[in-house]
């Protein structure tokens, strides 16, 4: 009897162990607390969704709004600023090197050109694109991102398109992100892509706000998307900006819902942030997102309620 008494107590362990670990949940929950907002000597600047871009390699963060970029240090004051003088023309977007050139991405007599500068924003030289295909005729860029596998992501949301470049300019590599989507030629002028990234591994990851959707592109092209509308936790109201963590979450900014989404790998909900207020915690129409190299969230917003930042923590 004693026997099997303790055979039974063997086959009811392995079940609860066997539960338990298929109970486990497949992300740890992550959360956003809110530390500060980009400041300067006088207090808040009430930035109006403006344009966040993050220098990982030095953690200082830079500013882009009505073509003016201020540079900030890691923990949140502003240092220096260029651009006022217009000299360099119309500034959409921006990205920098290692050894702390800036790129800029500029538009000046509507035409479009690609600038470096030093790390005070002194230009140094220019270059266009090289050797682009018949299919991205007069490709327009509004998003410049040097990867730090070499390669420079450039994306056009009038083509809908994204390509590869090196660092010079020269074409490697094409997206056509509306046929990726598969989105037909006469839905194309009600349709717009709004956020855009690219992550540590080269996929791209975009939102298309009218389809409540967000993509991920792999470097070989294959797509996956996710995404419902809803009130619910998790679902989308009005997307905007899109990147990944370092642990490959997803995080997504909600215009209508004021939250941050947190989405794992396999696109399931774990948790948001921020949420409608004026309180500091609080956010107003979330945009831009970024994220440096200690895992601070940036985020752009409405109601000149400049950028908050934020710290993921992971349980």
């Amino acid at each position: 009897m004693r026997r099997k008494n303790m055979k039974k107590i063997s086959v009811i362990a392995i079940f609860i162990v066997f539960t338990c670990l298929f109970s486990i949940p497949s992300s740890a929950s992550v959360n956003g607390t809110f530390l500060y907002t980009l400041s300067n000597f006088n207090g808040i600047i009430p930035y109006q969704w403006g344009r966040v871009v993050v220098d990982k390699a030095h953690d200082e963060i830079y500013v882009i709004y009505q073509s003016i970029v201020t540079v900030f240090n890691e923990n949140g004051m502003e240092i220096y600023r260029f651009g006022e003088d217009m000299d360099l023309g119309q500034v959409i977007d921006l990205s920098v090197e290692r050894d702390g050139d800036i790129f800029l991405l500029c538009y000046k007599n509507s035409l479009f050109s690609i600038i470096q500068c030093n790390y005070r924003g002194e230009p140094k030289s220019e270059f266009a694109f090289r050797n682009l295909p018949p299919d991205f005729p007069k490709f327009a860029p509004s998003r410049m991102i040097f990867h730090e596998r070499g390669n420079v992501y450039f994306f056009s949301p009038y083509h809908m398109k994204a390509i590869i470049t090196d660092r010079d300019g020269n074409f490697k590599e094409g997206y056509d992100l509306a046929n990726l989507a598969g989105i037909e030629e006469k839905d194309k002028p009600d349709t717009e892509i709004i956020g855009f990234s690219v992550d540590k591994e080269g996929n791209l990851l975009f939102t298309i706000p009218v389809l409540f959707l967000a993509y991920k592109v792999t470097p070989d092209k294959q797509v996956f998307s996710f995404g419902k509308p809803g009130g619910a936790p998790g679902k989308f109201g009005i997307i905007a900006g899109i990147l990944s963590d370092d642990r490959g979450n997803i995080l997504i900014t909600d215009k209508l819902k004021c939250v941050v989404g947190v989405y794992d790998k396999n696109f399931n909900f774990i948790n948001a942030f921020g949420y409608r207020g004026l309180g500091d915690s609080n956010l107003i129409a979330p945009d831009d997102i970024a994220i440096d190299s200690k895992e601070r969230i940036y985020v752009s917003q409405a109601r000149k309620r400049g950028v908050s930042v934020f710290k993921l923590s992971y349980e």
